[in-house]
């Protein structure tokens, strides 16, 4: 019977561990997912702040982080002294060993994220047992929020790491007490020390509760260990805490940026006064959709277990769990203002959970047996695991389809998600169109960028220039340095696109426009992107949430953006209109030829492209035609309008979406608020003629559920009313998507 035991036993750790291995492969492959990708905005913004960090380190020779390009070599007023500058040196040293590109900041994330579920299982194998380790494992892959930010160049990957670290050396090391162990959990203290300070609220937690329990409890409530070697680690692990904190205190003090860094605190912590209940149920959707509500609840009732065990149990290894805990719970209460801005704050939550479904595992393991004791009934066959695994194993697998989602709906949106219903732009485009201006502009130059380019990090790397933002439009007075200006046409108000092109030459991308003061000046020139849907590899490493791009010259958009800002020459392009953005505009050319017969027959050629269901009229003679959706990669819509004429001031086409029915196998509520999405036109509508059509293109980022899109005009200015609905309603219909 024992032989048997023991082969049953031997097969249920063979499959815990093969849960482990696909568990980790599954987490490795789903990191890797455009880990390639290029650097737009959103929170995804930071992976370009570690490059120029880098970029500064490996030019100027400097060992301080500093998140913007000079033109001379940074002092230490410029360095960012936020953070200990761990997570700083590691990119700058992967970027010296694999050069300049998207995917190095994001490298070291993914490592230690790789590394995480592993680590894990080890963790609770020892503390527990192979099933409960195996099903923490599998809970840490499978939640949304570690799914959409396991790659993110932030704090939060590298300090969880150090947490997992600290606690897997410590485990070790208290199994023979072998020095080697001590000194992996020190590494792992050493290595925390050096990336946030929230890790201190884990080791402070940690070494506090053991400290208590070891060194001012009676023996029989601390486990029988040597009290020698464990009060060499305390010190140890105490020693070079302090010393790390106190060293970086230190340093700030000296470079004078000691003051910044409080006031950066409290500033993050701006409003925690407020009672914890409103504040957590403000960010409920966030919480929800990174975490879904299984996993919520499996934390609450793996928390007075955890204690119980702990502090009656006298299972000391299982304070780290907790510490874990502590050190989130005051992370995302605490520095509110943060917690407010950042959706992935509450990231350490994602390593409580999986400690809270192995320890959950655990108390049910425990429960089965001591029930089959009662029962005088004797597991000869070890099926208790099984079933724990099998029942237990219920609760990732059930998250799973709402961790996929939230993994895309994460890089879609640059780890925006819903933004809390405010207009957001992923700016992938941009970047990439700022990347080819980059090329054509001299170096050690400045870029003057207007506000309405949104500046963030993802566009200072894609320029490697140093920016200045700028309200208006550019001057004929700039200093050489700064002979390069870029706007974005969607966001420019007409009467300065129309300045700008008066004196200058300007080259437009897209929507986007660059100005070199020092060019001749002449008509502008445009280039557009000719888009593509990503091959499976493409897919897979680049481009899973963007088309591929190729910038090319149009001599479509060189006509109409002349013909708007009224430049010459401006001869009609030639040869025949294939894609609907050359049928809007050659409809245009025919009008302003006098060819209205022409003009009709093109546009009969784009409404049967239309869903033209949607055509509505409007009180000052617009008419919105129809509307085009092209799922893809990044979907989206486009509405075409015909205007009466130029308009009395600048409004958009704005549009709004609801859901009313969460989707189908998802335990998160649908969001309730409404999203906001579209751009202004590129060209104002000061600027429309009569007649000629004009198109708003809006990606759609689809909320999970079933999702209704309207569209409605809105004024950009004070001045002017947007025009309204002939037929009295507030906003049209547009499409529904499930």
């Amino acid at each position: 019977m024992r032989g048997e035991r023991a082969t049953w036993r031997a097969t249920t750790e063979l499959l815990a561990l093969g849960v482990v291995v696909a568990a980790t492969l599954w987490y490795a492959l789903a990191l890797g997912w455009c880990l390639f990708a290029r650097v737009g905005a959103g929170h995804d913004a930071l992976t370009a702040s570690r490059g120029i960090m880098a970029d500064n380190m490996i030019r100027w020779g400097i060992w301080g982080p500093v998140r913007e390009y000079t033109i001379e070599p940074p002092g230490v007023d410029l360095y960012y002294t936020h953070h200990p500058f761990g997570t700083y040196w590691m990119v700058g040293l992967l970027a010296r060993v694999f050069g300049r590109h998207a995917f190095v900041p994001r490298l070291g994330p993914v490592l230690m994220s790789i590394a995480t579920p592993p680590l894990i299982y080890a963790i609770g194998r020892r503390i527990w047992d192979p099933v409960s380790g195996a099903l923490a494992a599998a809970g840490y892959v499978v939640l949304p929020m570690t799914l959409a930010f396991g790659n993110l160049a932030g704090f939060e990957v590298p300090t969880v790491f150090a947490c997992i670290v600290t606690t897997w050396g410590y485990v070790r090391f208290t199994e023979r007490w072998q020095r080697r162990w001590m000194l992996v959990s020190l590494l792992g203290v050493a290595w925390g020390c050096s990336v946030d300070w929230n890790y201190v609220l884990f080791l402070g937690f940690a070494l506090g509760a053991i400290g208590i329990g070891a060194f001012f409890l009676p023996p029989r409530a601390f486990a029988r260990v040597p009290r020698r070697p464990l009060a060499q680690w305390w010190l140890l692990a105490a020693a070079v805490a302090t010393i790390s904190v106190v060293a970086w205190v230190w340093y700030f003090h000296k470079i004078g940026a000691l003051e910044g860094l409080l006031q950066s605190d409290t500033k993050r912590s701006k409003g925690s006064e407020f009672p914890i209940v409103a504040v957590v149920g403000a960010r409920r959707y966030w919480i929800d959709v990174t975490f879904t509500p299984l996993a919520i609840v499996v934390g609450k009732i793996a928390l007075p277990i955890l204690l119980l065990r702990t502090v009656v149990g006298r299972r000391w290894h299982e304070v780290f769990p907790l510490a874990i805990w502590f050190m989130a719970f005051v992370t995302y209460t605490k520095f509110k203002n943060g917690a407010d801005v950042h959706i992935y704050w509450p990231f350490a939550f994602g390593a409580y959970f999986a400690f809270a479904l192995g320890v959950v595992a655990r108390a049910a393991l425990v429960g089965a047996r001591w029930i089959l004791a009662r029962l005088r009934r004797e597991d000869t066959r070890e099926r208790v695991p099984l079933v724990v695994l099998g029942a237990l194993g219920l609760v990732p697998l059930g998250i799973v389809p709402d961790g996929i989602e939230g993994l895309h709906y994460g890089r879609q949106t640059g780890g925006r998600f819903n933004e809390k219903g405010t207009r957001s732009f992923r700016d992938v485009d941009k970047a990439q169109a700022l990347e080819w201006m980059s090329a054509q502009m001299a170096p050690d130059t400045i870029v003057e960028m207007h506000d309405g380019m949104k500046s963030t990090w993802a566009l200072d790397w894609a320029l490697r220039r140093k920016i200045r933002n700028f309200p208006a439009q550019p001057t004929t007075d700039a200093p050489p340095v700064e002979r390069y200006f870029v706007a974005d046409l969607d966001l420019q108000p007409s009467i300065d696109q129309q300045k700008m092109a008066e004196l200058f030459k300007v080259v437009v991308v897209d929507h986007f426009v660059m100005v070199d003061r020092a060019a001749p000046k002449g008509p502008a020139d445009a280039y557009v992107f000719d888009t593509r849907e990503p091959t499976f590899l493409e897919w897979y490493l680049t481009n899973g949430t963007e088309p591929v791009r190729t910038i090319r010259p149009d001599p479509w958009a060189t006509w109409e953006v002349r013909d708007a800002w009224g430049q010459t020459p401006n001869p009609p392009p030639t040869g025949e209109p294939r894609t609907l953005e050359q049928l809007r505009i050659a409809h245009n050319v025919a009008l302003s030829r006098g060819d209205p017969a022409g003009a009709l027959r093109l546009e009969q050629q784009l409404v049967v492209r239309l869903d033209t269901s949607v055509a509505a009229g409007f009180n000052d003679g617009t008419r919105l035609v129809g509307e085009k959706y092209v799922p893809g990669v990044l979907p989206e819509l486009t509405l075409i309008v015909r205007a009466s004429g130029p308009a009395g001031g600048d409004f958009e086409l704005a549009i709004e979406s609801t859901i009313d029915k969460r989707r189908t196998c998802s335990m998160v509520p649908y969001d309730d608020r409404t999203q906001h999405l579209g751009a202004p036109f590129p060209l104002p509508p000061r600027l429309w003629r009569a007649g000629y059509l004009y198109a708003e293109h809006a990606p759609i980022h689809h909320r999970a559920g079933r999702e209704h899109f309207i569209g409605r005009f809105t004024s950009l200015a004070k001045e002017g009313k947007a025009p309204r609905l002939i037929n009295g309603q507030e906003a049209v219909p547009l499409l529904t998507l499930e």
